[in-house]
């Protein structure tokens, strides 16, 4: 608004262009359908693989881009914005790398759990055993 961009934006508007001209319509449909495409794969791809598998697809994704740009196009970031914009998907990775737990101290929780599961299944049994137990020494009882 201070550069004059709604004075311009309403020129722009009041001229009669051809808004549903197929020039227009083409790109803004497939533009919408990819974005669609995006989302909906994206959400299946966070289903199928990890978290930490999916930050590190989108961090490659990220440096594809980069690179496609860089050998592309003549106008692109600087090498000190390049070598920035790297180091910052460096420290992402490392900080997921980080906050995700090694395998060896999963498998060791996942052993865990299953210990105390058939422990809580002796248990069960034990208690199912000795209420057995408890009703026939009860029907000795009765009986003389």
């Amino acid at each position: 608004m201070i550069m004059g961009e709604l004075k311009k934006i309403k020129h722009e508007i009041s001229d009669e262009s051809d808004w549903y001209s197929f020039e227009v319509v083409l790109p803004v449909g497939l533009s919408c359908l990819f974005g669609l495409s995006i989302s909906f794969f994206g959400f299946s791809c966070r289903r199928a693989i990890s978290a930490t598998g999916f930050t590190v697809l989108g961090i490659v994704n990220k440096l594809l881009t980069v690179v496609i740009n860089l050998v592309v196009w003549d106008k692109h970031s600087t090498w000190v914005g390049t070598v920035g914009l790297l180091i910052c998907m460096l420290g992402g990775v490392m900080y997921q790398q980080s906050t995700s737990k090694p395998k060896a101290e999963k498998e060791a929780t996942a052993q865990e759990g299953e210990e105390e599961q058939q422990k809580l299944l002796e248990l069960q049994d034990n208690s199912a055993a000795n209420n057995k137990d408890n009703e026939v020494t009860s029907k000795l009882r009765e009986e003389k």
